[in-house]
């Protein structure tokens, strides 16, 4: 120890002093004996730990060795010196009461001893004390270590830097998990987002679609605007061109016999001096003979001379005599009327409509319909035919009212030629006058149609009753060669077409329609042109507040829950008609019916839905739809065998395909394909769509499932791999 360097001593002189002198001889003759002692204790190795503890160089630094061999006091015997030749007693149970010195304290001459440990010490050096028992105290009060204590420790700190890192790894998970979450919710944002802009973009081009078409429009219409403004300014300057010629012959009659001063000539061209008359007389070659005649012999006046008015003259005007030829031509200039022109264009529209209602042919060609009525009279008065009639009136209508109100007296007067034909029951001319009325409609509905349908909706309900019953019935009745229903009903879709403008006109034209009517005309029994023409009336009574005919015997909403029955009726059931009479059966057989054709059905389905979706469009009629306890029903069943019906088309046809394209390897399909428009594409589309009907389209999960496979084969022959992975991600993304 530095202590011990320094010459510090356990000693002092007067302890030395105060020492015997034996003692001192035992000191030398003992010496070599503690000098052996010495070397062995050094030179015997320090005992390891069995626990592993070692100390490293820097705690041994700071360590405190002390020798016992050394420390130990020399108590001298001084009644046994030198007598037996040994040591002591007490000196020979030091070496067993000390066997194994500790670790030589480090000095400056050997600053760092080889360590003799694996772990540093965690025991702090104990000072050195000068009294000998304190000394003693100290050494044997050093504390050992406990191993049990020890591992104790270093479990508990295992534990915890297990802890430790579990808790690590927790966090790391829990940090990797809201990573991915972030992840997830960022990646989903960005196809959100990307959706978005596809659909912004898809919304943008269709509405620069829109925009453009209705420019294009707009451009149409103004080409159009300018075409029309062009012939009505042509028409305006030729009708003001009659107009000035019309004011100028009037105001040459008004004139008649005034005479005034004749106007001053024009000045000479040429500004000589002389008339250009002066210079015809000298030169009459040079004038065409009849203008040689008409030269003024008259005296030469100077040019540009103004003459003085009459009033001014102080001699009376001259009397001048005419001869009788100019006063017959005066008196035979035309006097026109303002009125009777104006009356020319209402004249010549009139006549326009009367000369093609005159001209009318029976289906556009053959003998004129006029003359056809020719043929025909009432039988009540056989000697006055229609042609008769009809020009006996003529003169009567309307030459004192519009133009419009002729129309209207003209076609009143076929509607009531033709209730007389019903009352008579007289039905040959009938479909003359039906031809002659639907024409005129044709014309003008909108001018007509609102004037003459209280007397045409129940002349033509009536005749179309004597045949749509019987067939209601089954039956055939021998008027149906001469009453055309579906002209009936023709000509009331016309009318109804006629005043849908007005609100009040299509309301009463279905209070004057029967319900009973409109069943019977929705019979299969009917035949699909019939059916679909009352369908198509049906589609006018549409309003916010009604349906349908007007209610009689039961209540509005009863009645529309019969004829919606009916309607549905016919989305389920197979339809029926009659067959063809071949010769004259008696009136009232019941005849046989067969189905209608599959055609035949899907047009009147189609027609029947388009009246439906109009329906649903009106508050009162779609409420009628919701209430009816058939209806959503049979629209369900409607369309679930409708699909099943298209799978079973789908599948016979790809069967049949896949036939064809199979059997014959050299067939040239894009030479087959692009005889339609898109071939080559609808054929993948096609293909694509079979292929990934077994997965969860809906549309095509009926079809059968060897379809899938077949559909494949036939799309590998076709695309190549890459086009394949590209329609895969296509289908599978949807």
């Amino acid at each position: 120890m530095a202590g011990l360097d320094d010459g510090d001593s356990f000693f002092g002189d007067d302890d030395l002093d105060a020492l015997p002198e034996d003692t001192l001889q035992d000191l030398e003759n003992n010496a070599i004996q503690f000098t052996q002692a010495q070397t062995q204790a050094r030179i015997q190795p320090a005992p390891s730990s069995d626990y592993g503890d070692e100390f490293d160089d820097e705690d041994l630094d700071d360590a405190v060795v002390i020798d016992q061999s050394r420390t130990a006091p020399l108590i001298p015997l001084y009644r046994n010196r030198n007598l037996s030749g040994h040591p002591p007693q007490r000196d020979q149970r030091r070496p067993q009461q000390h066997p194994t010195p500790s670790p030589v304290l480090p000095n400056r001459q050997h600053p760092n001893p080889p360590p003799q440990f694996n772990e540093p010490s965690r025991y702090q050096p104990q000072q050195i004390v000068r009294q000998n028992n304190v000394f003693r105290r100290e050494q044997g009060s050093a504390p050992l270590p406990q191993p049990n204590s020890e591992v104790e420790r270093l479990q508990s700190i295992i534990e915890e830097l297990t802890k430790e890192r579990n808790s690590l790894k927790n966090d790391v998970n829990s940090k990797a998990g809201e990573i991915s979450i972030v992840r997830t919710k960022h990646e989903t944002t960005i196809k959100e987002y990307e959706r978005e802009m596809a659909a912004q973009r898809k919304l943008g081009e269709d509405k620069l679609a829109k925009q453009q078409k209705a420019l294009e429009a707009a451009r149409i219409a103004e080409k159009n605007a300018a075409t029309e403004r062009d012939f009505i300014k042509r028409d305006l300057a030729e009708e003001t061109e009659l107009v000035r010629k019309l004011n100028k012959a009037r105001d040459t009659g008004k004139k008649g016999l005034d005479v005034v001063t004749p106007k001053k000539k024009k000045a000479n061209p040429l500004r000589d001096g002389f008339d250009d008359d002066e210079i015809e007389i000298m030169s009459p070659s040079k004038l065409s003979p009849s203008k040689f005649q008409k030269r003024n012999v008259g005296s030469p006046s100077k040019p540009g001379k103004r003459k003085r008015k009459a009033v001014e003259s102080p001699a009376g005007a001259l009397q001048v005599i005419h001869s009788e030829e100019s006063t017959e031509s005066i008196q035979q200039a035309p006097m026109l009327d303002e009125a009777l022109i104006a009356r020319l264009g209402i004249q010549d529209d009139r006549f326009d409509f009367l000369g093609m209602m005159l001209d009318h042919r029976v289906n556009g060609n053959g003998v004129r319909t006029f003359e056809e009525l020719g043929k025909h009279a009432y039988p009540s008065a056989p000697d006055e035919s229609f042609q008769a009639i009809i020009l006996g009136k003529i003169p009567s209508l309307g030459f004192k009212k519009t133009s419009k109100d002729l129309e209207v007296d003209f076609c009143q007067l076929l509607v009531t030629m033709w209730a007389n034909c019903v009352e008579e029951s007289h039905y040959a001319p009938v479909y003359l006058l039906i031809d002659m009325l639907t024409f005129a409609l044709e014309l003008s509905a909108y001018a007509i149609a609102p004037n003459i349908i209280d007397s045409l909706v129940l002349v033509a309900q009536l005749t179309a009753d004597r045949v749509a019953i019987k067939r209601f019935q089954k039956c055939r009745d021998p008027l149906e060669k001469y009453i055309d229903v579906t002209a009936c009903m023709s000509l009331l879709y016309l009318a109804a077409q006629g005043c849908m403008h007005d609100q009040e006109h299509i309301t009463r034209f279905w209070r004057r329609m029967r319900w009973d009517l409109v069943l019977f005309m929705l019979s299969t029994n009917q035949g699909l042109t019939d059916m679909c023409l009352m369908i198509d009336l049906l589609s006018t009574s549409i309003t916010p507040e009604t349906f349908g005919a007007a209610a009689t015997e039961m209540t509005y909403f009863e009645q529309t829950n019969h004829t919606l029955n009916k309607i549905a009726w016919h989305l389920v059931e197979t339809p029926a008609t009659l067959l063809s009479i071949e010769g004259e059966e008696p009136a009232g057989t019941t005849v046989i019916s067969e189905n209608w054709a599959e055609s035949d059905i899907y047009k009147l389905r189609i027609r029947l839905l388009h009246l439906l979706i109009a329906m649903s469009r009106s508050s009162f009629a779609c409420g009628i739809l919701e209430s009816n306890d058939l209806f959503i029903g049979r629209l369900v069943s409607l369309l679930s065998d409708e699909m099943d019906a298209l799978a079973r088309i789908i599948t016979l046809g790809f069967r049949l395909l896949y036939h064809l394209v199979t059997k014959y390897e050299n067939i040239d399909m894009q030479k087959k394909l692009s005889v339609i428009a898109g071939g080559p594409q609808k054929y993948i589309l096609l293909l694509s769509r079979l292929h990934f009907s077994e997965d969860d389209l809906v549309l095509e999960s009926l079809i059968e499932p060897d379809i899938a496979r077949l559909a494949f084969e036939l799309l590998g022959l076709l695309v190549t791999p890459e086009e394949g992975d590209a329609i895969h991600d296509a289908f599978s993304s949807t």
